[in-house]
């Protein structure tokens, strides 16, 4: 427990007392810092709505792809410069179009990568369209430079190697996380939305599995974290009855054989419990400094707007919170996020369990005396008037360093009661 509640620590000095005569004092931007790389299958083309980032028009970067989702689950600033078409060379050290190589996004202080790179380098998506094009009878359909492809095989591992050398020679700090792509086809056969002939399917699973591969060996060269995707998406190939990708023959304003809103939240799952076995976020009861007593979503419901409350610590899931220990950001139980009503700055504002949004009324960081300050107004999370009753919806209120504002991350242990 020592350990846990050590990482926990106060990083930010807010002085006790009143903090309305400067509520912004805490940085409104409190979070890791995330960059986020790749090609298509991280910037997630064709699936409503487009980023506001730079770029995210001619990158087909989606607001619902994984790196946003994982962002705003986390409470991460998010850098995301994935995009369409992008090869290991536009990552490490080539433009693309106007845009700078996407390692000019990396800093000394980013602390978490996630990457999705090496397909285009294979012509992943191209050798599959291509043939999808020839099996069905297209016209005008490209050939597939089979030559091309078993050349550069050999040297995607090094290649996808380097760009985490790259990363952690201007951020050594960075957990980088390898994000594999997903499985298109089925383990056998084809269907009629995915038309290849028998042998070039046999060529598209070759190439994944080396994709794959390439993409295990350089993290295992590197120290990286294998993010398994391609694994985990089999059995929701474009064929599958629960596709995580579109197929050859996607709705209207769809990327072929590209990852769809299911998908791309798999994925962010996969990354989430990445991010949990590697240490980077862990998960606690949160005991206030009235014995006994927890910070408990209402009767376990996770529909927005549940009030969040005191309550008798008891091990339930209502009182297990996900967070990023000393970077702050959000806190996240039932797949919620713990959210100040309306975005309320005021003394009062109460707080509650809403979906997780990316906002500045579900920022939060470690503050002096086990504190949790909303960096949005520079709050801390309240117990009403100290109050030892259950049910007590917290609240937001000026820092002060009493009881009613200490909050202990401690061990979840599912059933443990005081």
């Amino acid at each position: 427990m020592c350990a846990l509640v050590a990482a926990w620590v106060a990083v930010v000095a807010v002085p006790a007392g009143p903090a309305s005569a400067q509520p912004h004092s805490v940085a409104a931007d409190a979070g890791t810092d995330y960059v986020a790389m790749g090609s298509s299958f991280a910037a997630g083309p064709g699936i409503p709505p487009l980023q506001s980032s730079d770029g995210a028009s001619a990158c087909g970067r989606s607001d619902v792809n994984y790196p946003s989702i994982v962002a705003r689950e986390i409470g991460a600033d998010l850098t995301d410069v994935s995009c369409s078409g992008a090869t290991t060379a536009h990552v490490l050290r080539d433009p693309q179009g106007t845009r700078p190589p996407q390692i000019q996004a990396v800093t000394p202080d980013t602390r978490l990568v996630t990457i999705t790179i090496g397909g285009n380098d294979v012509n992943y998506l191209g050798s599959i369209n291509a043939y999808s094009c020839q099996a069905s009878g297209g016209s005008g359909c490209p050939a597939v430079d089979r030559d091309a492809i078993e050349r550069t095989f050999p040297e995607l591992p090094g290649r996808i190697a380097d760009i985490v050398r790259a990363v952690h020679a201007v951020a050594p700090q960075a957990r980088v996380h390898l994000v594999t792509y997903f499985t298109l086809l089925p383990d056998s056969g084809t269907c009629a939305v995915a038309p290849l002939t028998d042998e070039q399917a046999a060529y598209e699973r070759s190439i994944a599995a080396r994709l794959a591969a390439a993409t295990a060996d350089a993290a295992t060269a590197t120290g990286a974290t294998l993010v398994d995707l391609a694994g985990a998406s089999r059995g929701h190939d474009a064929c599958s009855a629960d596709p995580w990708v579109e197929s050859y023959r996607p709705a209207q304003g769809r990327s072929t054989y590209h990852p769809n809103e299911a998908g791309m939240r798999a994925a962010a799952g996969l990354v989430r419990s990445a991010l949990a076995s590697g240490g980077v976020t862990r998960t606690a009861a949160f005991r206030s400094g009235i014995p006994g007593k927890c910070v408990d979503v209402r009767d376990a419901v996770s529909a927005d707007g549940t009030p969040v409350q005191l309550y008798t610590c008891n091990g339930t899931a209502a009182q297990r919170w996900t967070y990023v220990p000393g970077e702050g950001g959000t806190l996240r139980a039932l797949g919620r996020c713990l959210d100040v009503s309306g975005g309320g700055t005021a003394n009062g504002a109460k707080v509650q369990l809403w979906q997780c949004n990316g906002t500045g009324a579900q920022r939060w960081i470690p503050g002096p005396d086990s504190s949790l300050i909303n960096p949005q107004s520079g709050r801390c999370l309240d117990d009403p008037a100290a109050s030892t009753a259950d049910r007590t919806q917290l609240q937001i209120h000026d820092c002060n360093a009493t009881d009613a504002q200490r909050w202990t991350p401690t061990p979840a242990v599912a059933g443990l009661q005081e």
